[in-house]
């Protein structure tokens, strides 16, 4: 137990020297800054005014009018309108457009007769999905909704009641209601990824020096002898600053009403501290073999980027096959984002989390086992010198 309050106090020692990161201000200052950042670039939580094209080769007052209602529509705004055919390609290169709606000729002549269904055409610049979501959605229920209007005279001549009409318009509908975002923000999941993200490449960083500054600083030896308990405790001081530093900011963003938090953030805590004690022992793993704090932290490649890219910020984790999202529970941080998923946007209760929890708990028992397996096998070689001079003595 001495070894191990020995070892803590020695990298909260590490820490105020001034020789090493200090990251009991990185851990909260750095968060801060990004949070501040990201919560003024993304102001907006969603594609407000989302721009979009529009071909109109009907050019009659029902397309003109048409093009001004979906200009008035929510998210959608129509940055220029073009009478001739021409590419979408061209109207949506270089972020000009979000979308191209295309207006076929006769739109107005046919819908007058009412023989045919028209159909208008939407060209989506699926370089990237998300941008388009908001236009989309408005344009799918916009767009029948007008298209209504044109044939409730017709319907009413049939001498149907409201209900009736309505039915007969539109039979069937899909009333869609977001259940743990609803207002877009985008402080619930972009801002919140980010900052765990950086918090976690700084921590990652530093968990990722520690082999190599015992080494260097003559202290490599004396930790062989303590043992490898006294190890993973060294990680513990990071642990709770990483901890505390994403309570604060997380803290800050729900107080201002930034932050939507549905669950009990007790319950949520345990996560964070376990999540920054896997990256510690992880990090011991990666830099076990460096001689220097610097070639420990080329390795933070493979520590904290993985997670952020397969813990379901940057992409949907169902595009995934079923053995990539076993794999991805590797790393911490998809550990991380998976309790707040569920603690802080679906509120999920103690009770409903201690699968998980028992499940980090083997994880991080199994990275402890492989640390104790790694540290015994290079304690040897370094021992058995001592061990030699002692029987040459007696």
């Amino acid at each position: 137990m001495q070894n191990i309050i020995k070892s803590m106090l020695e990298e909260l020692d590490a820490m105020l020297s001034g020789h090493f990161i200090p990251y009991y201000k990185v851990a909260i200052g750095l968060a801060a800054i990004i949070s501040l950042i990201f919560s003024i670039v993304l102001s907006h939580g969603a594609v407000f005014e989302g721009k979009i094209a529009v071909i109109d080769l009907d050019g009659s007052n029902y397309s003109t009018e048409l093009i001004s209602k979906i200009n008035t529509s929510p998210y959608i705004e129509v940055s220029e309108v073009i009478k001739a055919p021409v590419n979408p390609i061209a109207l949506v290169s270089h972020d000009r457009n979000l979308g191209v709606l295309y207006i076929p000729k006769g739109l107005e002549k046919s819908l007058k007769k009412g023989d045919k269904t028209v159909r208008l055409g939407y060209f989506v610049d699926d370089t990237n999905d998300a941008q388009n979501a908001k236009v989309l959605q408005s344009l799918n229920e916009y767009i029948p909704e007008l298209g209504a209007e044109l044939s409730v005279g017709k319907v009413a001549a049939l001498g149907l009641s409201k209900e009736g009409i309505e039915a007969t318009l539109s039979p069937m509908q899909l009333k869609t209601r977001y259940m743990f975002n609803p207002a877009s923000s985008s402080t619930i999941s972009t801002i919140i990824y980010f900052v765990y993200f950086f918090s976690s490449l700084t921590y990652g960083l530093t968990s990722l020096m520690i082999i190599g500054r015992l080494k260097v600083t003559g202290m490599w030896n004396t930790v062989l002898e303590r043992g490898f308990v006294a190890l993973l405790a060294r990680t513990i001081p990071y642990a709770l600053f990483y901890t505390t530093g994403l309570t604060l900011i997380t803290a800050v963003l729900v107080l201002f009403g930034q932050l939507r938090f549905d669950g009990n953030y007790f319950v949520f805590v345990p996560s964070m501290f376990m999540t920054g004690i896997a990256f510690g022992w992880l990090g011991f793993l990666l830099s076990w073999k460096t001689n220097n704090p610097g070639e420990g932290a080329s390795k933070m490649i493979f520590l904290v980027p993985p997670g952020f890219i397969m813990g379901g910020s940057t992409m949907a984790v169902g595009i995934m096959p079923i053995w990539t999202y076993y794999i991805s529970h590797a790393f911490p941080l998809v550990w991380l984002f998976r309790f707040f998923r569920d603690i802080a946007m679906r509120g999920r209760s103690l009770v409903d989390m201690l699968a998980t929890y028992g499940t980090f708990i083997i994880y991080l028992t199994v990275i402890a086992f492989v640390v104790m397996i790694v540290f015994e096998r290079t304690k040897k070689p370094a021992t058995q010198p001592q061990l030699n001079q002692n029987t040459i003595n007696n």
